[in-house]
């Protein structure tokens, strides 16, 4: 048995973002906003050829239900407003999100990582916590061993932060996105976690950092 503790969090990278790439991969590399309606599924043209919303074409109040990195490159991210992100990105594509499809994905990402360490603790659709401590692999080799099964499981990519504990495991998982492995032991926090910034950790937001700024934290 391995003595030292430690707790993987894995996240999958842009996971709404990424399940639409599947469906359409002729839009991979390019800028793709998921939160449209369903008004805005893709057309298909009398050449075969689909025609994609635009978010340009967007009016209404929705937000952004996630988005690629070539996105997000352009200043759009999950939780903005749609007509604020086509301000920034008004050339991106717009679909609608597919709920159904997600949870399909989220099972089977699930699945394939619980055929290699049983101890996880599910915190959401696109994300959870794995207790590798007992397995004698190779921390790294490890890490590797379960992003491959969730590739083989469902064409997509996944960032994992392993570290003692889940609040450093998941503010690891954010470092190295997309498709990262970040490995943390206790020794290093002073050089590799105290110089982040307060938002890093899960639950501080846009308020909170307001305040922890103002405190010199």
């Amino acid at each position: 048995m391995n003595s030292i503790r430690r707790i993987a969090h894995l996240d999958m990278d842009a996971f709404f973002a990424s399940v639409e790439l599947l469906r359409y991969p002729e839009l991979r590399g390019q800028p793709v906003v998921v939160g449209g309606r369903n008004v805005h599924q893709p057309v298909v043209q009398p050449d075969g050829s689909k025609r994609f919303a635009r978010l340009r074409d967007y009016v209404g109040r929705g937000v952004i239900t996630t988005s690629t990195y070539e996105a997000r490159a352009l200043g759009v991210f999950s939780g903005m407003g749609l007509m604020k992100s086509a301000q920034l990105a008004p050339e991106a594509i717009l679909l609608p999100a597919n709920f159904d499809a997600y949870r399909d994905y989220s099972r089977r990402f699930k699945a394939a990582v619980a055929t290699i360490a049983r101890q996880i603790e599910d915190r959401g659709i696109d994300e959870i916590y794995i207790d590798l401590s007992e397995i004698p692999e190779e921390t790294d080799t490890l890490a590797r061993h379960i992003k491959q099964a969730v590739f083989e499981a469902t064409g997509l990519i996944c960032s994992i932060g392993i570290t003692p504990n889940k609040l450093l495991s998941k503010i690891c998982s954010d470092l190295d996105k997309p498709n990262g492995i970040t490995i943390l032991g206790m020794d290093e926090v002073a050089t590799r976690i105290w110089p982040l910034a307060a938002r890093k950790i899960n639950g501080i937001g846009p308020k909170a950092t307001e305040r922890l700024t103002q405190f010199g934290i």
